[in-house]
């Protein structure tokens, strides 16, 4: 009988033995690995912040310091060392910068801490601050935005999946006509899959920009002249919000009413076609210099008597990589041959019922970067910029 106790015994510490050791080998393998990384190495010298990227278990203790010559970054407490606990997995900390104009370059060393021992020893590049830009951001879209002239740049943001602040479009609006000479945003499926109702949107003023600048478009422009999207309305099915800021008059120009409903209405419809798994880059834009087609006004009025001078030409330009499933930044890619670009120019007119769109309406981003002055699409690797700009094949865009 004892031996039959004895041998019930062994098995039973057996048992709880392997069941410890399981449980121990599954709690290892559960533990996160604690690591620090900055969200970039290279800042732009007009940024206000960056952020330090933290991971680790849940409930450990880090402790950040940052170190530069001179006081120009620190926390939000106004010091250059801050702590704290893992409240989850992920953390982000905020680094706030002082705009560089000291016309070189600075680095910010940055050192990081766990309660478990480990540390990291990281920093950033702050790149001296260009006055001759006059917004920045690292999107693909945008084009270079310098400060020219009295140009109005700002960016809107909406509602995106889960996202409440996802950018809807950037614009460079010109006071002088009362219209944006270029429109640049992301195209994607998800922006034009959702709940959004161009029936629901109204047109107005643009609430980041003087009325006393924008044209009113309570009604449309006197003449045979639509308001004429730059972003177009179905783009941001996404959301209500997202689709109404397309109704804001910084996103329209005096558009002949043939041309904007028949040609450039399916040029519309065929780069909504052009998107992929990764996102398609596109910026819109209105010219207003050169001589006018004889069938368009030199200008027009808005439902408040004002002068809106019509624009001369319209172009389109895109950018996008050729497989389209690469799941890289733009900047990432540093083979021409992994991208495609081209651009698409019409001369402003009463193009009657004609949609063709031909291989004749195609320019390279070179050639249409000579025609207005702009840099699009600065985001391209340098290596690569000068070849992806030169080369526009309509073919690929199924333009014969």
């Amino acid at each position: 009988m004892n031996r039959v106790v004895r041998i019930v015994t062994a098995l039973l510490f057996t048992v709880v033995f392997t069941i410890a050791i399981t449980s121990c080998s599954n709690d290892t393998e559960d533990r996160v690995v604690s690591n620090a990384t900055m969200s970039s190495t290279t800042v732009n010298g007009g940024s206000k912040n960056c952020a330090v990227v933290l991971r680790a278990q849940q409930g450990t203790s880090y402790s950040i310091r940052v170190e530069t010559e001179g006081s120009w970054a620190h926390f939000s407490n106004g010091e250059t060392a801050v702590e704290g606990t893992m409240e989850s997995t992920d953390r982000v900390v905020y680094i706030y910068l002082e705009q560089n104009n000291t016309g070189q370059s600075r680095y910010a060393a940055v050192y990081v801490s766990f309660g478990d021992g480990s540390s990291f020893e990281i920093g950033f590049e702050h790149t001296s601050y260009d006055s001759t830009i006059a917004f920045e951001r690292e999107w693909a879209e945008l084009p270079l935005c310098k400060s020219d002239k009295e140009y109005i740049f700002n960016t809107h943001y909406g509602k995106l999946g889960v996202k409440s602040d996802a950018r809807n479009y950037t614009y460079c609006f010109d006071p002088e006509v009362r219209a944006s000479i270029w429109v640049a945003y992301p195209l994607h499926q998800a922006y034009m899959t959702g709940s959004g109702n161009r029936n629901e949107s109204s047109f107005g003023y643009d609430p980041e920009v003087s009325t006393s600048y924008q044209a009113n478009l309570t009604r449309s422009y006197n003449g045979w002249y639509d308001r004429g999207h730059q972003l177009p309305a179905a783009d941001r099915k996404c959301s209500q919000q997202m689709m109404d800021q397309t109704f804001y008059a910084t996103n329209m120009t005096p558009q002949q009413y043939s041309f904007n409903q028949n040609k450039w209405g399916v040029l519309e419809g065929r780069v909504r076609n052009m998107v992929c798994a990764d996102t398609l880059y596109v910026v819109t834009g209105a010219w207003f210099e050169g001589e006018h087609d004889s069938s368009i006004d030199s200008s027009t009025t808005d439902r408040s008597g004002n002068v809106c001078p019509t624009p001369t030409h319209y172009f389109k330009a895109l950018l996008r990589t050729k497989r389209g499933n690469t799941g890289l930044k733009i900047s990432e890619i540093t083979d021409a041959v992994q991208l495609r670009a081209i651009a698409f120019w019409f001369k402003h007119a009463n193009t009657g019922e004609n949609t063709e769109i031909k291989s004749s309406d195609c320019i390279s981003i070179a050639e249409l970067e000579k025609r207005t002055g702009f840099t699009f699409f600065p985001a391209i690797d340098d290596s690569i910029e000068a070849e992806v700009k030169a080369t526009a094949v309509p073919s690929e865009w199924g333009i014969m």
